[in-house]
């Protein structure tokens, strides 16, 4: 039996809403501006030192000075293992201070130390020109009315809200 080359034939043609430009379908065009714009917040984070998930931590520490361990793994949704890692190199850095010798299960409180105050001042000047409208190519009344777009968006699609198959969308049709 002769097979046609991957990609090829009847069985391998991608479903008429791929072929046609996923483009038009919103979802797609939200998720490669927010991985471009993603990738350009961490480059902008990187010239002063910092990594996306250390300045949010530092953000959040900024905001309400002692934070356990849990709260800020739930904030940036990370595992308890992940946030306990972030926190020993954010530590090692001497950004944040917190108890060193915890049993399982024991509340770790965290806090921002100096360092972390002036690591996160640095990033202020860069991420200023990046909230520019122009940065983005935006007017500042688009920029507002993404804005605002965007926050709707996220109160709909956060977690906990799940997005279920339309009963519209056909076998071949775009992705409601």
């Amino acid at each position: 039996m002769e097979h046609p080359p991957d990609g090829d034939g009847p069985r391998h043609r991608p479903p008429g809403w791929v072929a046609q430009d996923p483009g038009g379908i919103p979802a797609y065009a939200l998720a490669r501006a927010g991985a471009a714009v993603s990738d350009l917040f961490a480059r902008q984070l990187a010239r002063v030192g910092l990594r996306t998930h250390t300045f949010f931590v530092l953000v959040h520490l900024s905001r309400d000075r002692v934070l356990t361990s849990a709260e800020l793994a739930r904030r940036l949704e990370l595992t308890p293992q992940s946030m306990s890692a972030l926190l020993r190199t954010l530590a090692d850095e001497g950004w944040i201070e917190r108890q060193e010798e915890v049993r399982r299960g024991q509340r770790i409180d965290v806090r921002l130390t100096e360092a972390g105050h002036a690591a996160l001042a640095a990033a202020g000047p860069l991420l200023a020109e990046l909230n520019r409208p122009e940065a983005l190519g935006l007017s500042a009344t688009e920029a507002a009315t993404l804005h605002g777009l965007l926050e709707r968006v996220l109160a709909h699609v956060s977690p906990g809200h799940d997005v279920g198959p339309s009963a519209a969308a056909g076998d071949d049709g775009p992705p409601a």
